[in-house]
């Protein structure tokens, strides 16, 4: 009995020691294989890092913004080099690059480097073919591909440490990065010599943590028709598509814009191509006329209804301040809402002396004006609200038009129309949807806000009316979409600057559509537009049609 027990234990004991022995070969070979095998043979491996890991940015739908595609680079090894003289002739025939370069490239410090990283595939299978020591093409992808969406939404990154810098690769870097990249190794003896049968491997390094994809609200058919009709429309300015109901950003573009695969190209262009302008800050000018309304409205300082007069110019306090029609002379008498479908600034400056600086300015603020929005953007600005205590009559005046110091983002313009849509009810924007893993899991969702009362019902459906009279009969005619219908307000203004003696203003156009059960809020800006009527009323329109009609 003593004898067998004693051989259960020894059996026992083995079976444990034998168990933990294949737990530890199995960690090494599979789990820690390829780290500890790139350790192994140390300094007997000259590797050029290809295809670093990066999560996707995604749309709504799950389609790539980037459109990663695939191109070729050229490695280069030194130290497998036999005639740098010839190499560096040959890969000047491949390549166009300069051969004295390419041979003092070589010969500097004998680490292996990337030549050329847009190869094509034809360029790529002719370097193979010649079998040049030292150099091989090596398929990788393309972080930036052709046509990619959202440039500045999307952002870009550094390539050299594959870390985001700006938009969504900024923001959400630490979850897009976690990857490790593939190398391209080669294996060599202690003479620098390539080993027989091992020779140029690619090489990744196992690592738990990979990447995510972050999804966005946007939608990728909306963004195509909103950068479009600004290709053909709008060399500076943004152009922001909101779901009013939700906050949810369906469209943000901004031009100029840029190629992240070709940043240097852009860095000293005066038109500021890296700037995304639907998170800037401009004079917002006549748009901002929808918070004197709604102020005067919800305060009962006015009604749509009620008699003004339009002589055509105001007097403030010595200053002269005239309606954007001057040289046509005044409308005469009309009514708040007429006003307001008309643009009259001598109508708009009385009601905002009515209502004084402190009411004006409160509401703007409850309005999202002055600070920034809950989206918290790359770059986003907060704009500029004045302090009540600042503002005297004739800075008041400036302010019911939009002028003066007073400056807003098109984002910003978008939430004021939207709170407007809501009756009343102001709801956060918001342009990340959902975080997740590369099976597609769900990490992390970001729901919609709830929202907060800022105007009431009653004063949000007098707005629309206005509104909507603005593209029937006021300013905005040339922005009402045929069929379905479309409302907002058109904007013009000065930018202080002149041009042949003929002042530069911005153009704006801020609505929405349809008139029945509104889906899409859309603000069009166009930096040194002129018009609002004349410019982006007209871009409000195409691009509503087109996203009405499906196209």
């Amino acid at each position: 009995m003593f004898f067998s027990q004693r051989i259960f234990g020894l059996a026992l004991l083995f079976t444990i020691f034998c168990s933990l022995l294949a737990g530890r070969l199995i960690y090494l070979q599979i789990v820690a294989g390829p780290r500890l095998a790139l350790q192994s043979i140390g300094g007997r491996v000259q590797e050029v890092p290809v295809d670093v890991d990066r999560g996707e940015i995604l749309d709504r739908s799950g389609i790539p913004l980037t459109n990663t595609a695939q191109h070729f680079s050229l490695a280069v090894f030194p130290t497998q080099i036999a005639d740098a003289d010839r190499t560096a002739r040959e890969l000047a025939e491949l390549t166009g690059f300069d051969a004295a370069k390419i041979n003092a490239r070589i010969g500097r410090d004998g680490r292996p480097f990337k030549l050329k990283t847009d190869m094509d595939a034809v360029s790529a299978g002719k370097v193979n073919a010649r079998r040049i020591p030292g150099v091989m093409a090596v398929a990788e992808k393309v972080r930036y591909g052709y046509s990619s969406l959202a440039a500045h939404v999307v952002g870009y990154i550094n390539t050299a440490d594959n870390r985001g810098v700006s938009g969504i690769e900024g923001m959400y870097d630490d979850i897009l990065r976690g990857g490790q990249p593939t190398y391209l190794v080669a294996v060599v003896d202690a003479g620098q010599q390539l080993i027989p049968g091992l020779g140029y491997k690619r090489v990744r390094l196992a690592d738990s943590s990979g990447p995510s994809h972050v999804v966005l609200t946007i939608d990728s058919r909306v963004q195509k028709i909103a950068e479009k009709v600004m290709d053909e429309n709008i060399s500076k300015g943004a152009v922001v598509v909101m779901r009013p109901g939700t906050g949810e950003i369906l469209a943000m573009a901004s031009r100029p814009g840029f190629d992240a695969n070709n940043l240097g190209e852009y860095l000293g262009r005066d038109t500021a191509p890296l700037l995304n302008r639907a998170v800037a800050a401009y004079q917002p000018g006549s748009v901002f006329k929808l918070t004197v309304a709604a102020a005067a409205l919800e305060e009962r300082v006015v009604r749509p209804t009620d008699q003004f007069y339009d002589p055509g110019h105001i007097d403030v306090n010595g200053l002269r301040f005239k309606g954007w029609d001057y040289e046509k002379g005044g409308r005469g008498t009309l009514s708040f809402a007429e006003a307001m479908a008309h643009s009259s600034n001598p109508v708009i400056i009385q009601v905002g002396m009515k209502l004084g600086a402190a009411r004006l300015i409160d509401y703007a603020g409850r309005l999202g004006f002055g600070r920034k929005t809950r989206l918290e953007f790359d770059g986003e600005a907060d704009g500029n609200l004045p302090a009540p205590d600042s503002v005297y009559p004739g800075d008041l005046a400036n302010l019911s038009i939009g002028q003066g110091t007073l400056e807003a983002s098109p984002l910003q313009i978008a939430c004021l129309v939207a709170t407007i849509v809501n009756d009343g009810i102001a709801v956060d924007p918001y342009i990340v949807s959902r975080l997740t893993a590369t099976d597609g899991t769900i990490v992390k969702s970001y729901p919609a806000s709830r929202g907060h009362r800022v105007l009431s019902r009653q004063t949000a459906g007098q707005l629309r009316g206005m509104m909507q009279a603005v593209t029937r009969v006021g300013t905005g005619q040339a922005a009402y979409v045929d069929g379905l219908g479309s409302a907002g307000k058109t904007g013009t203004a000065e930018t202080g600057r002149s041009v042949g003696g003929r002042g530069v203003n911005h153009a704006w156009f801020a609505g929405y559509a349809p008139l029945d059960n509104p889906q899409y809020v859309v603000v069009v800006f166009v930096e040194d537009g002129m018009s609002g009527s004349d410019v982006a009323a007209p871009i409000f329109r195409e691009i509503t049609a087109r996203i009405l009609a499906g196209g």
